[in-house]
């Protein structure tokens, strides 16, 4: 069963909209983590608790490590991680936190992987979904 040109159209909108709007969020991403690396603050966070989301295709259970923080001047913070998973942060356990001293609401796990795994990850969705966009352009599906 073939769909027609207006819904064609409207598939290749879409999918060109979430390409594009997750290569906005990789560039901001990639944006904030150099910007950490270069003026941050590092710090000492302790993993608080985990917060559980129920998504994905099965519905299982996404881990997020909430962690808590003192900035320089003895503000405590706390913050959730932005990639899931918790290997590797057990709860009770410290992490290395980078943090801008104008807004330690925005501060990050500072973990090579993880940084790079929250940059990669917006990219990677974003040509994935713009690439399907094109496609379906360039073949009239």
């Amino acid at each position: 069963m073939h769909s027609t040109e207006g819904e064609a159209a409207v598939w290749v909108a879409m999918s060109l909209l979430a390409g594009l709007t997750l290569l906005g969020f990789g560039i901001h991403e990639a944006v904030v983590q150099h910007r950490l690396q270069r003026e941050g603050i590092p710090v000492r966070g302790l993993v608080v608790r985990h917060r559980v989301q129920h998504s994905g295709r099965d519905g299982g259970p996404v881990h997020f490590a909430v962690v808590e923080f003192v900035d320089a001047q003895g503000g405590r913070h706390t913050f959730q991680a932005g990639s899931s998973g918790v290997k590797g942060l057990p709860v009770g356990g410290e992490v290395p936190v980078r943090y801008l001293p104008q807004t330690p609401r925005g501060a990050r796990i500072d973990l090579r992987r993880r940084r790079i795994g929250e940059v990669a990850a917006r990219f990677a969705g974003g040509t994935l979904f713009t690439a399907i966009g094109i496609w379906l352009l360039v073949t009239g599906r």
